[in-house]
């Protein structure tokens, strides 16, 4: 497998259309993956008995404390 700087000296070296292409399908990645962690974590969750209402509620209340 390539180095990470070995990727991004690539990356540099395209033009605008494959650059545009390459996020896309950057971006398609990123979703997929936070999608899976997302299915992951929410079955973890469940089977420790928490219900989508708690945590909504963990996710405010953190939220909220994050602000001050």
């Amino acid at each position: 497998m390539k180095s990470v700087d070995e990727i991004l000296q690539a990356v540099k070296q395209l033009d605008a259309a494959r650059s545009l292409s390459l996020r896309r399908k950057m971006d398609r990645l990123e979703k997929q993956l936070w999608a899976e962690e997302l299915k992951r974590t929410s079955a973890e969750m469940f089977k420790n008995g928490l219900t989508d209402d708690a945590i909504d509620s963990m996710a405010m209340r953190r939220r909220r404390e994050g602000r001050r």
